[in-house]
């Protein structure tokens, strides 16, 4: 088994897209109104950056998502392959996302490793420029992540080899309750 070294680092990539598209869809609020401030609060749990945004106008849900990334180092910079996305569905429920490098086999899908249970969780989308999976968070799963330090996700290439992401689960908790908030 081949195992690609990558070092944790976290980020808030995800949510501005989001929010962006929700409110490109609303009028635009004059600058000099108070409803046209929106804030943003960013909050690190370990290895989760929790990304919140308040609406523009004060109607407008909270959304919230938290993320987790792996990146590979090479040639002095960091190369995001692994990204772990906590949010919310349109019915309130929290989902994982994942995006992670291309050039997968598709048929054996994503395989988190919880310990001594494992959960295969099928590839959604590839593209040029990455693959995606999503997998609803349930009550077990909740409780199985939150549980742990460290898991590990796993991955087949096209030409069969193997790749091993070591993910420090530090922080978990605290992000999926953040999100749901």
């Amino acid at each position: 088994m081949q195992a690609i070294r990558c070092v944790a680092v976290c980020t808030a990539l995800g949510v501005a897209a989001s929010v962006g598209a929700a409110q490109a869809q609303k009028p635009p609020v004059a600058s000099n109104s108070p409803a046209a401030q929106s804030r943003t609060e960013i909050l690190t749990y370990d290895n989760w950056t929790v990304t919140c945004r308040d609406g523009v106008d004060p109607k407008e849900k909270r959304v919230c998502s938290a993320e987790l990334v792996i990146a590979q180092e090479a040639n002095n910079q960091r190369r995001p392959v692994f990204v772990w996305i906590l949010g919310l569905n349109k019915d309130g429920a929290p989902t994982n996302a994942w995006r992670f490098v291309t050039g997968l086999s598709i048929p054996p899908g994503l395989e988190l490793k919880f310990a001594d249970k494992s959960r295969k969780v099928p590839i959604a989308t590839c593209d040029a420029a990455f693959c995606s999976a999503t997998l609803p968070v349930d009550d077990a799963f909740a409780k199985e992540a939150s549980a742990l330090v460290q898991s590990e996700a796993v991955l087949q290439t096209a030409d069969g080899r193997t790749v091993t992401f070591t993910i420090n689960m530090k922080g978990f908790a605290q992000a999926l309750a953040a999100i749901r908030r």
